[in-house]
């Protein structure tokens, strides 16, 4: 399978949503017209988590791969005025674009979602692979830095045909990999508790 229609039919559950995969300062919000859009998917049951993850271990079972959805939290990101960022997954293979953030994935959130950032790859079967997440600016360019990298690299070895779910937070060392803004970052309350329980089931 080539990469593009690989990426193409990542995408596909995600398409509604795709305009969120980039964080804007203070707030995130998706256009009015987009909600309704969601709002319409939900009430016809065609976004649904259920149903797109079973739909990817049908579709990965055919094609003899493993639908591996990442996700990850990433709390820190929303600083009062620091630059629009978005979350990658970089990794050892092709798929995850041979450590270059520029040829990684893209990772998806939504106002309902954040700060949980979620992607999907596939493998295959009983193979082992190497990844990181990273932060990286929205527009390359400017002052300051441009990428904030994990502080150690993980590893997972994937399973038989089908489906697996893979939850992480995001590792910083402030020591030795400075943030993009140093700003303090701005959670709601409902936002600190998604992230707690994501972290709590990612341990």
């Amino acid at each position: 399978m080539s990469r593009a229609v690989l990426l193409l039919l990542l995408a596909m559950p995600c398409v509604v949503l795709g305009s969120a995969a980039v964080m804007s300062t203070a707030t995130m919000p998706l256009p009015q017209a987009q909600m309704d859009s969601v709002d319409r998917l939900r009430l016809r049951g065609g976004f649904d988590a259920a149903s797109v993850a079973d739909g990817l271990a049908q579709e990965a079972a055919k094609l003899g791969k493993v639908a591996v959805t990442f996700e990850v939290s990433v709390p820190h990101i929303r600083p009062a005025h620091g630059p629009p960022v978005k979350v990658m997954i970089v990794g050892s293979t092709p798929e995850l674009g041979d450590w270059k953030p520029e040829q990684g994935i893209s990772l998806i959130t939504t106002p309902e979602s954040f700060p949980i950032f979620t992607g999907v790859i596939f493998m295959e079967p009983n193979s082992k692979i190497e990844y990181k997440y990273a932060v990286v600016k929205a527009q390359p360019g400017g002052d300051g830095l441009q990428s904030q990298w994990e502080a150690q690299n993980r590893e997972i070895t994937s399973a038989q045909p089908g489906a697996m779910l893979v939850k992480n937070t995001f590792r910083e060392n402030r020591l030795t990999d400075p943030r993009i803004t140093d700003e303090p970052f701005q959670l709601t309350a409902q936002e600190w508790c998604r992230y707690y329980k994501h972290h709590v089931n990612s341990l």
